[in-house]
């Protein structure tokens, strides 16, 4: 007859591998956020070393529901919850390994100290002795101990609350060459602007579901991916598609595209709520929220590649953490794929926003396809639907001057412009356009100066005599630049009013 047995995992080979499970330092940090959130806290502050001691330690404290001493030694627990269990529709957490395995990711010792009825308790794992003893065994605080706890003052402030810490960060200490507090340092930043993101929803929401986020004294403001507020952000109408989860209940997920405004329409306040333009083309994609945190972002998720011309395209797919499994979400809620059964309802979504996003963009630079205007440079279509470009030689400007030019001058004038054409820094010209860092504006006095070469050009047809003044005020109209400034045609008409005549 067949027998069962206890196998208990070795604590310090699991303990140990379960620290590499690859969790960044900004995503742990996010990680132990999701507990203080589906704690119902109002108020998440971030404690960073100021002074580079002997003791390095960083606080997660918020003003949550807190944890009886027989509640917290469950959560410490790995695996405390099963995530298989329907959980509360706040809920942000996984698989009940979230707060242990982030934070140990980090650090070698992980001490959680919580304020529940006026009752303080602690626990606090110690991977140093988990070596040493090869046993799961957390540490129950004294209150002698936990008052001598750093930032617990500030616990204490609160009615109600937790306060995690992390201290011993020898992953920081071996990637750092050993400068932790330099390191710290560098990560405050990173770790705010990572939040600001990933709780925006919560952080811009109001009344009772906002929550305030601090790194020291520093309040972190919510960023906004999709510029909602923004009146040139192009937005499509949410809808909702239905899906069963795992146990045959009907879902519902929401979907909706926004295709942002050019980076030229944006001030600098607008730049800084989407995280800068400077990685605009990496952001595109799906932005996953699971409950209103952002889960993953800046993926197609394979439907399309990424381009240059559909980077202001996003989509954003909210979910119910009941459909978890369904879309893969991993322990680190860092990865996400979209199930099957939605995929092609999706793929739709997303070819509508690139191709909106995509005519935005060509809309901004040559038109194609129009017959009654005379660019200066063609766009020529080469082998393997390559395109290259030159000079039109058709162009009515163009074509004014060459007349005024001995057959010599213009043999000269083809060597330079072949030149020209040539070498344009088309790779250069990609570079600064990726980074938004090509001029756009035109100078003040860009108007006059295309003013002054159509009365010099209307002169000089009309030297011809083959036009009359009307006709070739027209034709100039129909040629760049003259075509970008309508205004030009009746200032052209007034000059000449005596002679039209």
């Amino acid at each position: 007859m067949s027998a069962y047995k206890q196998s208990i995992p070795q604590a310090d080979t699991l303990m140990g591998a379960m620290r590499s499970m690859g969790y960044s330092f900004e995503a742990a940090i996010a990680d132990v956020i999701d507990n203080s959130i589906s704690a119902n806290c109002n108020v998440v502050k971030l404690y960073f070393p100021s002074e580079p001691t002997d003791s390095l330690v960083v606080g997660i404290l918020d003003d949550g529901e807190g944890m009886s001493a027989d509640v917290l030694f469950e959560a410490m627990r790995y695996g405390s919850t099963d995530s298989e269990f329907e959980r509360q529709v706040n809920d942000l957490g996984r698989f009940g390994l979230g707060m242990k395995s982030a934070s140990l990711s980090q650090c070698r010792v992980l001490t959680v100290v919580s304020l529940h009825e006026g009752q303080l308790s602690s626990y606090s794992w110690d991977f140093n002795c988990i070596q040493e003893r090869k046993e799961w065994i957390v540490k129950e605080l004294e209150q002698t101990e936990i008052k001598a706890l750093p930032y617990i003052d500030s616990l204490l402030k609160f009615p109600h609350g937790t306060l995690v810490l992390w201290q011993d960060f020898d992953v920081l200490e071996k990637t750092s060459g050993g400068l932790v507090y330099d390191a710290l340092v560098d990560l405050k930043d990173i770790v705010a602007n990572n939040l600001a993101l990933i709780f925006h929803n919560f952080l811009s929401a109001r009344g009772k579901d906002n929550v305030k986020m601090y790194v020291n004294k520093g309040k972190i403001k919510p960023m906004d991916p999709f510029l909602e507020s923004h009146p040139k952000t192009t937005t499509k109408k949410e809808r909702s598609i239905a899906i069963r989860d795992s146990k045959g209940k009907e879902r519902q997920i929401w979907v909706k595209p926004y295709i942002l405004p050019f980076a030229t329409d944006l001030n600098d306040e607008h730049r800084k709520l989407i995280g800068g333009i400077e990685t605009l083309r990496i952001k595109q994609g799906f932005y996953v929220y699971r409950n209103k945190r952002l889960i993953i972002w800046g993926t197609w998720f394979g439907m399309k590649p990424r381009s240059e011309l559909t980077k202001n395209a996003r989509v954003r797919v909210d979910i119910p953490n009941s459909l978890d499994d369904i879309w893969s979400i991993d322990i680190k809620k860092q990865t996400a794929s979209i199930p099957k059964q939605i995929q092609r309802q999706l793929r739709q979504t997303v070819i509508d926003a690139m191709d909106i996003s995509v005519r935005k963009q060509t809309h901004r630079g040559r038109r194609e396809n129009v017959d009654d205007i005379d660019y200066i440079w063609d766009r020529m279509e080469g082998r393997g639907k390559t395109f290259y470009y030159q000079i039109n030689r058709e162009n009515k400007v163009f074509q004014m001057v060459r007349e005024r030019m001995s057959e010599e001058d213009y043999t000269l004038l083809e060597i330079l412009l072949k030149e020209i054409e040539q070498n344009v820094p088309t790779q250069q010209i990609y570079i600064d356009k990726s980074n938004d860092a090509i001029r756009q504006e035109e100078p003040d006095n860009r108007l006059d100066e295309v003013y002054q070469l159509g009365v010099y050009m209307v002169s000089l047809a009309k030297s011809f005599g083959k036009k009359s003044i009307p006709e070739i005020v027209s034709d100039l109209m129909r040629t760049d630049p003259f075509c970008k400034y309508k205004v030009i045609e009746k200032k052209l008409l007034e000059n000449y009013k005596d002679e039209i005549k």
